[in-house]
Formats: C-alpha cells, sequence, structure tokens
C-alpha cells in the first residue's frame, strides 16, 4: 500500500490526532492546492483540475489538530464534488 492510500485511509478513518499540515497534503494528493490568500487561519482548497470545485475550512488552533467535524465536513464535500466515491 502506497504512503498516499494510507494517509486517505488514515484522514477517512477521522482519528482525534488529525494534524492541518496532513490535512493539506492528503488534499494535494487528490489534486487541490491551498489558497490562504484570505489571511488569517481560513483556507480554501481548490480543485487543480476545476479551480469552481472550493472546499472552505480553517486551521484550527492552537495546536492544528482537526476537529471531528470539519473531517468530516471535508470528506462530504469531497464525495459531493465526486473526487471521493
Amino acid at each position: 500500500m502506497s504512503k498516499r492510500q494510507k494517509r486517505l485511509e488514515r484522514f477517512l478513518a477521522i482519528p482525534k490526532d488529525f494534524r492541518w499540515d496532513e490535512l493539506v497534503t492528503v488534499m494535494e494528493d487528490l489534486g487541490f492546492d491551498l489558497d490562504q490568500s484570505g489571511g488569517g487561519s481560513h483556507g480554501h482548497f481548490v480543485l487543480r483540475t476545476d479551480p469552481d470545485k472550493v472546499i472552505a475550512t480553517y486551521r484550527p488552533h492552537p495546536n492544528g489538530i482537526m476537529y471531528s467535524v470539519q473531517i468530516k465536513e471535508t470528506v462530504k464535500k469531497l464525495k459531493e464534488l465526486g473526487v471521493l466515491k
């Protein structure tokens, strides 16, 4: 199993210790780029092949560990956009 697949499976398992930097890597693996041009902790993941497909989220503070609701919403949006089955 590739590292990419292991990262994706970890993400989909919604672990309690999933970090922001791991999310960025998973999203990059799925074809998204992070746009933080708005400043602050908010970010938008934009699909490289279709810039109209965007997932908005924010970097949790202070430790960078994602909230489970953030992960669940991101998974839901990835499925709605057809990136995940």
